[in-house]
């Protein structure tokens, strides 16, 4: 899977405030609608009901909310740095300031598992994480996303 697949400039936003989980998840809705053809509550609702199944918070201050969303047509991945870390019952415990929504059509069973897969490998290089967390507005934060670790590089 090539990241620039699921995730374009726009649907890149730097320095969010987060305030809460809750919040955040409300406003991540809120953004990734006014790119796309998503309806804001849909996307909203269907992050809250995934959340509630367990967090998705990885630890090391990344998440990956993911979520089924109604009339989405293709998968859709949204990168957000928050201006400071917030609780979102990740495993390690840790505040996040990273990250990574995936939004996919209802009807898909496996090809967001690979997606998830792909994204979590790629968030376990401190390297590419530091880059991200350097970046100062939406578009530095693209550029160093579409900035892979490639394998020599190091990992968690």
């Amino acid at each position: 899977m090539q990241l620039e697949s699921i995730i374009s400039p726009e649907l890149t936003f730097c320095n969010i405030e987060g305030v809460s989980k809750k919040r955040l998840l409300e406003t991540s809705a809120e953004l990734i609608a006014s790119k796309v053809d998503v309806n804001p509550d849909e996307v909203y609702e269907a992050l809250i009901a995934r959340e509630q199944l367990g967090s998705t918070g990885l630890g090391n201050g990344i998440a990956i909310p993911h979520c089924r969303v109604p009339k989405c047509k293709d998968t859709i991945g949204c990168l957000v740095k928050l201006a400071n870390p917030i609780d979102f019952d990740a495993i390690d415990q840790n505040p996040v300031d990273l990250l990574f929504f995936l939004l996919v059509p209802e009807n898909t069973i496996e090809g967001h598992l690979e997606v998830l897969r792909t994204l979590a490998e790629l968030f376990k290089s401190q390297t590419y994480c530091d880059n991200l967390r350097k970046s100062q507005n939406d578009a530095e934060l693209y550029a160093a996303a579409m900035r892979t670790p490639n394998s020599t590089e190091d990992s968690q």
